[in-house]
């Protein structure tokens, strides 16, 4: 390597200060100003099309103002255009819009309010030419309004291309039966239409592709309409079906099959026990069911193979809710507001991992060969090391028996306790060594009062023994949480200073006590909202 003269070493800066001066001087490329190149803007304009059509309508026309180069592109670009999110998207400004768009429209969505009430309208934007390869269809009359208007015959000219039709407060046209056949259909939603038996067979009978069917009713009739039968008889693709606001038919067909179907959900629909059964028993892949305030039957079975996820939200006395056989069980979550005297038997479900939400109104509550009979017989022959999560909702809080369920479930790792009385029981002593305190509780969300001995005691208890705690959650009044003070003096009052678990984290909060409560994946938890789109 060669000597570097002091004359060479002061060109070499000179020569580099120079290059770095010629950098800083030069126009920047694409239009920014500062921070490099503008790469994005470099793309090609089809690359440039599809990230405008991912953003919403407001925000693909407002890409107009970054540069020149961005200008025409989002009158050219795949448009997705969806006017039932912008309440001041009128008439004019969708007329103009599909007028003036140059490109071609994956999606259209429109709201009663955009339409007014008015299928000519609706018509006369459905005939539009960029429309000719929608993909995805959705329009809602005003839901309320029966009998709706009669569907334009041209929302069914999509038949080829359509992916997602989803139709709401409308009547199917009697005469369109052989524009009903839509072989790329995947998702198919009727809410509060009128169709005829025949065109809903039909419609059905032509969807091969169907993997998503939601059928229901949204006004409020004299007494919920009886769903057509045809309903029941969707394609074998089918993975979800929804039902809602509509009354079963008394005597269903027992040979009706859903081979593939794995989620269910029935939201305020009246079906007999013995419909609800045999619907149950013909779904072999079934593994995620909601009934959601739901009536007709008094005792709901549980036989399934595949059934991971169940929530049962009741609106009739539910008199026996019993599992017989759910090898794949892990989440079993029920709530209603007549369960007095009810009787729950849970014989085999290896897998149960969140189980809620049990309530101190039971009359029998068998969890395998351990039996509650009310809260103060108890026999605990047996454990469940597989539930890690349990919810309580008691009237009054009860220590005892909430240390008997920890002794059922040693592995338990979150605990949610509700109560609304206005007194409590007192916490007797325990000390017995408790697994679920030592190793296992990690979270533990409870109603606190400040005026109850009781719940003084027992969270007191909690925190001086959970060994492993890493939050508790105490749920006050909303203004006790935004008091300093208040906080202050109730973390002294619990001994916080003294906890087992060092690195627990204290919380005060006024959301409800169940906010938290781990839910399933939301294709199998949504509630029938047909017409939302």
């Amino acid at each position: 390597m060669g000597v570097v003269t002091r004359a060479q070493s002061k060109r070499l800066r000179s020569q580099q200060s120079g290059s770095e001066s010629d950098i800083e001087e030069s126009p920047p490329r694409g239009g920014r100003e500062a921070g490099g190149p503008d790469l994005i803007s470099l793309l090609p304009d089809e690359i440039l099309g599809s990230i405008i059509s991912l953003l919403t309508n407001k925000e693909g026309a407002r890409t107009q103002i970054l540069s020149s180069r961005w200008r025409p592109l989002w009158r050219s670009a795949p448009l997705n255009l969806d006017a039932s999110g912008l309440c001041g998207m009128k008439e004019a400004v969708v007329s103009r819009i599909l007028a003036e768009h140059q490109g071609i429209v994956r999606r259209f969505r429109v709201w009663p309010f955009n339409l007014d009430a008015d299928s000519a309208t609706l018509d006369s934007w459905l005939r539009s030419p960029v429309l000719d390869n929608l993909q995805e269809l959705g329009f809602s009359f005003y839901p309320f309004v029966w009998p709706g208007p009669l569907m334009p015959h041209s929302a069914l000219r999509f038949s080829s291309t359509l992916r997602i039709a989803k139709f709401s407060g409308c009547q199917f046209p009697d005469d369109a039966g052989h524009q009903l056949h839509l072989p790329n259909l995947q998702q198919l939603e009727l809410g509060s239409v009128i169709i005829s038996e025949d065109s809903l067979h039909t419609l059905l009978a032509g969807c091969p592709a169907l993997d998503k069917f939601v059928f229901g009713y949204i006004h409020e009739p004299p007494r919920r309409p009886q769903m057509p039968p045809s309903a029941l008889h969707f394609p074998s693709t089918l993975r979800v079906a929804e039902f809602g606001g509509c009354r079963f038919p008394k005597t269903m067909d027992h040979q009706v099959h859903f081979p593939n179907l794995e989620q269910l959900v029935l939201e305020s629909v009246s079906i007999s026990e013995g419909s609800l059964h045999a619907m149950l028993s013909g779904c072999p892949a079934l593994n995620n069911l909601r009934l959601g305030y739901s009536s007709g039957f008094c005792q709901f079975r549980i036989n399934s193979l595949k059934l991971k996820h169940v929530e049962i939200y009741f609106a009739d006395r539910l008199h026996e809710l019993i599992v017989e056989n759910a090898p794949c069980l892990e989440r079993l979550d029920h709530c209603g507001a007549y369960e007095d005297n009810m009787h729950i038997s849970i014989i085999s479900a290896p897998k149960l991992e969140i189980l809620g939400r049990l309530t101190d109104n039971f009359s029998i509550l068998e969890l395998g060969t351990t039996v509650f009979k009310g809260l103060n017989d108890v026999r605990i022959s047996t454990v469940m090391r597989t539930v890690k999560v349990l919810a309580l909702r008691f009237y009054k809080l009860r220590p005892d028996v909430i240390f008997n369920f920890m002794k059922c479930f040693p592995c338990l790792e979150k605990l949610y306790i509700k109560t609304h009385g206005d007194t409590g029981y007192p916490t007797q002593s325990h000390k017995d060594r408790s697994e679920c305190l030592e190793h296992h509780l990690k979270k533990l969300w409870i109603n606190y009062s400040a005026c109850k001995w009781s719940d003084i005691q027992f969270v007191k208890f909690i925190v001086l023994n959970a060994c492993v705690l890493e939050s508790l959650v105490l749920n006050v009044e909303k203004h006790k949480k935004e008091s300093s003070r208040y906080v202050k003096k109730e973390r002294k009052r619990l001994q916080l200073s003294r906890r087992a678990s060092r690195g627990a984290q204290i919380e005060f909060t006024s959301d409800d006590c169940f906010k938290e409560f781990p839910s399933p994946d939301p294709i199998s938890c949504g509630s029938f909202h047909t017409g939302a789109f």
